[in-house]
């Protein structure tokens, strides 16, 4: 409430949010929901209790007018979870950034699959299209052939803290459980990848911060 901007505090459901004594504490803020959310400018953004929509949202229609953002964890979700690691969260109270554990998100043979294939698409579409959908398949499946497997809530969480929308990462998700249950697509256009995209994806993996 001390920032500059418009202050918005996005919630899940309304009633609920009026009848806690944070909502005397924020009074004067926008308080929204994603589907209601319209004519904000811009400011810093309280997401209490975030769900798996609240999180898409804070990576898709408010990326770039989000001033600062402070979330409020609701429950374990994996998703979210991985959403506040891979974006290395700081927090309010003692000022530690978000655990990490000893193993990343994502394997970062993977992790710079997902990178080449983020600076490809069109994020616009959100890999709906023909071309970007070949792009996102032809890239999961190459992974898989390699060897490797995924985490599918790490895999979400990496992409909405990396550019990905979240009509995007709902995509992402669904392409990525067909890989790994090994289901077939229907043809794609051509391979829209090199030869030797696995190795390329090796080598740059050696280079990504540990």
């Amino acid at each position: 409430m001390e920032q500059s901007g418009q202050r918005l505090v996005l919630v899940s459901q309304m009633q609920d949010y009026k009848e806690l004594p944070m909502a005397e504490r924020t009074k004067g803020a926008v308080v929204a929901k994603p589907s209601t959310l319209s004519g904000w400018r811009g400011g810093p953004v309280l997401a209490p209790w975030s769900t798996r929509e609240i999180v898409g949202d804070l990576s898709d229609d408010l990326h770039g007018r989000a001033t600062a953002i402070c979330v409020i964890p609701w429950g374990p979700d994996p998703l979210v979870i991985a959403w506040l690691r891979a974006r290395a969260a700081v927090s309010v109270v003692d000022g530690s950034v978000y655990p990490k554990p000893d193993e990343p998100l994502l394997d970062p043979v993977i992790e710079a699959a997902m990178i080449e294939l983020g600076q490809l698409v069109n994020h616009a579409n959100g890999l709906a299209s023909r071309i970007d959908k070949a792009f996102a398949v032809q890239a999961l499946q190459k992974l898989h052939q390699a060897g490797y497997r995924w985490n599918l809530d790490h895999l979400g969480g990496w992409a909405l803290a990396n550019g990905f929308t979240g009509a995007e990462e709902d995509r992402l998700r669904q392409y990525a459980t067909k890989v790994l249950q090994g289901s077939r697509f229907s043809p794609q256009p051509t391979d829209p990848y090199s030869s030797g995209a696995v190795e390329r994806w090796r080598d740059q993996a050696k280079q990504l911060p540990a």
